[in-house]
């Protein structure tokens, strides 16, 4: 428990600017999610919101994927730095988020290259998986007595972030990997079978 201990120390020292700015990201992320998925809605539902959305949505339908990179390496760069510069000790759970986030920073540039609808669509699966463990995390942490996770004295339950009220690690983890999915599955409906974007 001295680890542990101590590891608490850190978090209580480490409450800074640079925490609040990932916090607040995440904020954004979880925002932009709700106006992507409101704005497919109206696109799917309105002949109106068509026309008035064909200008983003072409964006959308040709940057996508490069976008979904950005978000993977901004998540990336984040949770190093929450690691190394901050000190948090990832648990098992974090070990595993990590897993499926950092490998994407690689994949979606490839995909974003070659421009290939398959690939766009395959890219979600890892995503997917990786937004699954990060809900479990969520429901670990909110259910501390049912955790039974821990490396190096960090348990999964415990929150080295809690920002406003709710923003922890995997809440941001999980909304990069959840705006991730949503980025590709917006770009990939835009994509022909060679990956060229439709008119």
């Amino acid at each position: 428990m001295n680890e542990l201990t101590q590891s608490l120390g850190v978090v209580a020292a480490a409450k800074g600017a640079g925490v609040s700015l990932i916090a607040s990201l995440a904020v954004v992320a979880q925002i932009t999610i709700v106006v992507l998925i409101i704005g497919a809605i109206a696109w799917v539902a309105s002949p109106g919101a068509r026309r008035a959305l064909a200008s983003p949505v072409g964006l959308l339908h040709a940057y996508g994927v490069w976008l979904a990179w950005g978000v993977a390496v901004v998540a990336t760069l984040a949770s190093l730095w929450l690691s190394e510069a901050k000190h948090f000790i990832p648990c098992h759970l974090c070990s595993i988020q990590r897993f499926w986030m950092y490998p994407l920073v690689l994949i979606l540039a490839g995909v974003a290259v070659r421009k290939t609808r398959w690939a766009t669509w395959a890219a979600i699966v890892p995503a997917a998986i990786g937004l699954g463990v990060s809900i479990r995390h969520v429901w670990v942490e909110a259910h501390p007595e049912s955790d039974t996770c821990a490396i190096g004295g960090a348990p999964c339950s415990f929150k080295w972030v809690d920002e406003f009220g709710y923003v922890t690690i995997p809440m941001m983890a999980g909304t990069a990997f959840l705006l991730i999915i949503v980025l590709l599955a917006v770009a990939g409906t835009g994509q022909r079978g060679g990956g060229a974007p439709t008119e």
